[in-house]
């Protein structure tokens, strides 16, 4: 008897991206492409319809809150689910670990390496890219009494990177004031007056990875 092919839906807000992402899949053979989506919501209200036996989403999708489309789409209907992403920030990285995705891949990948990796999640395996396996392991070895929110964290390790307050915002998809108000509760927490001071502090206290890019 024949192996039924897995059903994708693909949820990604960059047309180039989304149509290279689809064109691979179809011609792969082992899956079948039923729909792809620039906006969550359009996914999300045809998903019985589409009923998809893997969803592969970018969480930067801007009709919705990063985790609150894994939230949604775990409530709504059970299937694997692949983030696709350029998000690497340790906290969204592990809570979307613990919402139950098969798969966290950055977009810093070959389309034939994304679906080596799509070949283990539907043979019921899980998969990390490299980089992302790294960011969570030394996000198990910070201190687990920091003062600081994990949006906060995120900003803090994005200071420490050289990064922003356009930059920072963008790539957490918050508004750049938003950014601001962040680093001064930073500095209100860790007692510092500058970036300098509040990302030496950090290391100190291991409140940010080292190294981390």
């Amino acid at each position: 008897m024949a192996k039924l092919k897995k059903r994708i839906v693909v949820i990604e807000e960059d047309d180039k991206l989304r149509d290279g992402i689809a064109f691979t899949i179809e011609h792969v053979g082992n899956y079948t492409l039923v729909n792809t989506y620039k906006f969550f919501n359009d996914a999300l209200k045809n998903i019985h319809r589409d009923c998809p036996g893997i969803i592969i989403i970018d969480i930067a999708v801007s009709d919705i809150q990063n985790l609150d489309a894994i939230r949604a789409l775990s409530s709504k209907f059970p299937c694997q689910v692949v983030v696709f992403t350029t998000i690497d920030a340790p906290q969204i990285v592990t809570e979307a670990l613990s919402l139950g995705i098969s798969g966290y891949i950055l977009k810093n990948i070959s389309l034939s390496g994304f679906i080596q990796y799509l070949d283990i999640i539907s043979n019921g395996g899980a998969v990390l890219s490299p980089s992302i396996t790294k960011i969570v392991l030394d996000f198990f070895h910070l201190n687990p009494y920091t003062p600081l929110s994990h949006r906060e964290t995120d900003v803090l390790r994005l200071i420490s990177q050289g990064k922003t307050y356009s930059e920072i915002a963008l790539e957490l998809n918050i508004a750049t004031e938003t950014s601001k108000t962040h680093i001064k509760n930073i500095y209100k927490k860790l007692n510092v007056n500058s970036k300098s001071e509040a990302v030496r502090k950090a290391l100190n206290d291991k409140l940010i990875p080292v190294g981390v890019d």
